[in-house]
């Protein structure tokens, strides 16, 4: 598996799949591509979900129908940078819906908690 072949598999969908290694099970979400790069939001701010989950446990994996890819995972420092170009990659992902979302979800805390996945390759 290579980082280009990644790439296709995330832009193959609009539905991916990750977990933690050893206390969850796989959950939706959309990854987008920006650069070579990948990210993810939450859209519910539910306690113990997967992003708390995220910040307790640095093991997790990304699921692409039978293909599952280890990923480590970061908050990029120049977030307020890229945001508008992961903006962009939502948007272009989920025209109707994410532009839909934007007009009702707290946009600056979704932009804030975004992470990036670094598969394990």
């Amino acid at each position: 598996m290579n980082i280009n072949e990644i790439i296709k598999l995330v832009n193959a969908s609009n539905i991916h799949q990750i977990r933690s290694w050893t206390t969850h099970k796989f959950i939706d979400i959309t990854i987008v591509e920006m650069d070579s790069r990948f990210f993810v939001r939450p859209y519910k701010f539910a306690k113990n979900g997967w992003y708390d989950a995220f910040m307790e446990n640095p093991k997790w994996e990304m699921k692409f129908w039978d293909i599952i890819v280890p990923i480590d995972w970061i908050i990029p420092d120049n977030l307020d940078e890229l945001n508008p170009k992961i903006n962009k990659a939502f948007s272009k992902k989920l025209p109707v819906i994410y532009k839909t979302m934007r007009l009702w979800f707290d946009t600056k805390k979704h932009e804030a908690l975004t992470l990036e996945l670094i598969p394990k390759i």
